[in-house]
């Protein structure tokens, strides 16, 4: 008896651990109050628990994350988080307050409940700028602003049944007065009166005296407009430091700059310095000889100017070719000598678009993109077009771009892993997986440091790669149905480099995110080579995250990232 006794306490000794308690951390979607049906949950406990909500299976992961969906009532909602091992259970109850969002009701008190100037934020602005406002008040009221310049208030059938929305614009004339004092907006109804400031005082922009900024900073850009998202506005391009340009007007952080007589753009404040001196021009200038020569690895365009001015460029394929935009500049040249040292360039012209605008045609040998940059030397402007390099991996230069780091973490997956460290760790088995091939390799970081896009930039642009290969992992949607792989490109002469490693990717069975083209991202930016950003899988999806915790699925993505760039090279110029 003693002995079948001690074999029992033996196998519940055994059995014990077993049994213990599921553990269940939620990690994401426990807030106390949302406004939207649709709610994910994601959370974390060991690979041999199961678990449901509201009494729905979710698959666990062999990271033990799990996720799911749950679809919401108005009003307070208990969801139910159960995980199980054996006989033991753990029960989570979440109390989640979904709010559905009131429709806007009329204001229905003696207040001006809202009024906006758009642009927001505006400070200086030019003759025949058009101010609009909007404000919502009482309905059916008298409703003014610039000393007494009447405000309309809109039929319902535009503002979506809400009565009591008025609006109105007015253009800015010369030497206006009307800004020499802060803005306010007038409501009348019943006898009674309001006002309300809504804006400080405009500087009016006097054109007989123009105010002047010149580009400043590492890597000065121009953006299109006033959009933004959350990886800033979409950029024109980079341009060079010393560049005059005038201010046309200014919102927030960003001045309005005039190019040409029909050209504006956008540029930070932070990218630009006043230009103290009166009475500076506006940047024009005739364009004189220019000469088109090859030497060393690259090719090069001269021209010269008077002054340096403000330029874009795009890249056009089918036939391949860079084109310039010279914004101030007038053709007064009577020759382009072209050398036969020319080995990327095929052939250089011009015409005039505009009274003000010159675009520069550069015509390519290859099919392929290789890269170009734009710089002055004093005032003459330089175009400079990279040859093509030898079509094998094998002595090619590759940088390879590890996103975030240091105080960056990316994105966050479900088990804590972070996209920093995900992205170090396949930039170094890249690496070597291409060093295996005989490629010549640079990181722009091998650590877990900060280094901000400009300093990467400018650190590329030193280095002078044959290619770049930003390494990213992705996040964001469901984290159930938003998975897999995508490739990024900004200019349409490199997106074959993309759709390549793309193809390759999607060998290993991943789902299809797609290839992105005019991305508006950092390192997808500069034009002085080939360049792809690669978002190997979705962080936020538990099924995605656990690929990039598995060692062999890494190592099987960075081959298939080294096929495509391989497949890229060979077929460059087929």
């Amino acid at each position: 008896m003693k002995r079948i006794a001690t074999i029992v306490v033996l196998i519940l000794l055994e059995v014990a651990p077993l049994l213990a308690q599921p553990q269940i951390n939620i990690v994401s979607g426990k807030r106390d109050t949302v406004y939207t049906a649709r709610h994910f949950i994601r959370g974390l406990t060991s690979p041999d628990c199961s678990v449901s909500v509201n009494g729905n299976p979710a698959t666990v992961y062999n990271t033990g994350a799990f996720a799911a969906e749950v679809t919401l009532n108005v009003g307070s909602n208990d969801v139910v988080v159960a995980g199980k091992r054996g006989i033991e259970e753990t029960v989570n109850v979440l109390r989640i307050l979904y709010i559905q969002p009131e429709k806007p009701k009329p204001t229905s008190t003696f207040i001006i409940e809202e009024a906006k100037v758009f642009p927001e934020n505006i400070s200086m602005v030019s003759p025949r700028d058009i101010i609009k406002i909007r404000v919502k008040t009482l309905p059916n009221s008298e409703v003014s602003w610039l000393n007494g310049k009447p405000l309309y208030e809109l039929p319902l059938n535009e503002t979506d049944g809400l009565e009591g929305i008025y609006q109105g614009q007015y253009v800015v004339k010369e030497n206006d007065r009307l800004f020499d004092s802060p803005i306010t907006v007038t409501m009348k109804n019943g006898g009674r009166s309001i006002s309300q400031q809504v804006l400080n005082m405009l500087t009016v922009l006097d054109a007989d005296n123009p105010t002047m900024v010149r580009s400043a900073g590492p890597n000065p850009y121009l953006n299109y407009g006033l959009g933004t998202d959350r990886l800033g506005g979409s950029k024109i391009g980079y341009i060079v430091p010393g560049i005059t340009m005038q201010v046309a007007s200014k919102v927030g952080s960003l001045y309005k700059v005039q190019l040409s007589k029909r050209h504006y753009a956008w540029i930070p404040n932070s990218q630009v310095e006043l230009v103290e001196t009166k009475g500076i021009f506006r940047p024009e200038s005739l364009t004189s000889t220019w000469r088109v020569f090859g030497e060393g690895k690259y090719d090069y365009v001269y021209i010269n100017l008077s002054e340096r001015l403000a330029y874009r460029s795009f890249q056009q394929i089918n036939p391949s070719r860079i084109v310039v935009d010279l914004y101030g500049a007038t053709t007064n040249t009577a020759w382009i000598t072209q050398f036969f040292s020319l080995k990327e360039i095929k052939n250089v012209n011009y015409e005039q678009i505009e009274d003000d605008v010159l675009r520069i045609f550069i015509d390519l040998n290859n099919k392929q993109h290789w890269g170009y940059g734009i710089y002055y030397q004093d005032n003459m402007l330089v175009i400079r077009v990279k040859h093509q390099p030898k079509l094998a991996l094998k002595g090619m230069h590759i940088a390879i771009d590890a996103g975030h780091g240091g105080t960056s973490l990316g994105a966050v997956g479900t088990t804590g892993l972070t996209e920093k460290e995900v992205n170090l760790t396949l930039t170094k088995m890249l690496k070597a997986e291409l060093e295996k091939r005989g490629a010549k390799i640079t990181l722009t970081r091998s650590d877990d440091v900060d280094i901000s896009m400009t300093d990467r930039i400018l650190m590329l642009r030193e280095l002078e790669p044959d290619i770049l290969i930003s390494m990213h992992n992705n996040a964001g949607g469901s984290p159930l149905t938003t998975k897999g792989s995508s490739t990024y490109y900004r200019h349409i002469g490199y997106r074959p480099l993309s759709v390549a490693i793309l193809k390759k990717i999607l060998e290993l069975s991943v789902e299809n995110y797609g290839n992105v083209g005019g991305f508006n991202f950092s390192l997808s930016s500069p034009t002085e080579f080939p360049n792809v950003l690669v978002e190997g899988l979705f962080m936020s999806s538990p099924e995605d995250e656990a690929k990039l915790i598995d060692n062999e699925f890494k190592q099987k993505l960075v081959r298939k990232i080294a096929d495509g760039l391989n497949d890229f090279i060979i077929n460059a110029n087929k």
